[in-house]
């Protein structure tokens, strides 16, 4: 897995993120809708792993997979909250008060359907189980790459908090989807080529998402001095 993480760090949209996320986490109504816009992408997997799993193949570790991603969702709504103060609305996951929020779920959803594509060949008995687990896959080697980024540009502006916990869950996340991937798919590392190779365009189609809400200069509500070293609690 490490051969696809290290792939995309050093892809040509790695400096298109980070530049991005400096804009981000520099802006205090701009970060606190990033940040629900992360809380929403975690809840959507959970949803996802809810509608998916099946009690008879659903062990130990499918439940904590769910439990830590639901507590990731939770930190990051904290997060979003404190770093809003009160002035920015991320009450809900509605679009208004995410950023870019509704395509960020599309980007989820367009993965999820892609991994689909490429499992159709498979008997329906075993195609959701699998599915769950190639969709994952992609979606943490994505998250190696991203967390790491926004830590950064969280310890370059002086941000009180850190995302390191929600990074080392997803280490484990990976390593446990490759795990899982070697003993149920024999051809995994083809079938996850196909969905990453779709990963990146829909991935680079959200950033884009996320520069137009930005706006061309990042401006937006709260902006002034101090804003990135807004304490968040929870995170």
């Amino acid at each position: 897995m490490q051969r696809y993480v290290i792939a995309l760090q050093q892809g040509h949209d790695a400096r298109r993120m980070a530049d991005l996320l400096a804009r981000i986490v520099g802006n205090r109504g701009l970060h606190a809708r990033m940040l629900n816009t992360l809380a929403r992408l975690e809840y959507v997997g959970v949803r996802k792993m809810l509608k998916s799993r099946r009690a008879e193949r659903l062990d130990l570790d499918g439940l904590q997979h769910m439990l830590e991603e639901t507590v990731h969702a939770v930190r990051l709504k904290r997060a979003a909250v404190a770093a809003g103060q009160g002035a920015v609305a991320v009450k809900t996951f509605a679009d208004a008060d995410t950023l870019a929020g509704d395509h960020a779920e599309a980007y989820f959803q367009a993965v999820d359907h892609a991994a689909e594509t490429v499992l159709a060949d498979l008997p329906e008995a075993v195609r959701t189980e699998v599915n769950y687990l190639l969709t994952s896959a992609a979606i943490e080697v994505r998250a190696e790459v991203f967390y790491p980024a926004y830590e950064a540009a969280l310890r370059a502006t002086g941000a009180e908090f850190s995302v390191a916990s929600i990074l080392r869950d997803e280490d484990k996340h990976l390593v446990d989807m490759a795990a899982a991937l070697e003993r149920a798919l024999p051809d995994w590392r083809r079938r996850l080529d196909q969905v990453l190779a779709r990963e990146q365009a829909l991935y680079g189609d959200f950033m884009g998402a996320l520069e137009r809400a930005c706006g061309p200069t990042a401006r937006g509500a709260d902006t002034g001095p101090g804003n990135a070293r807004v304490p968040v609690a929870g995170a």
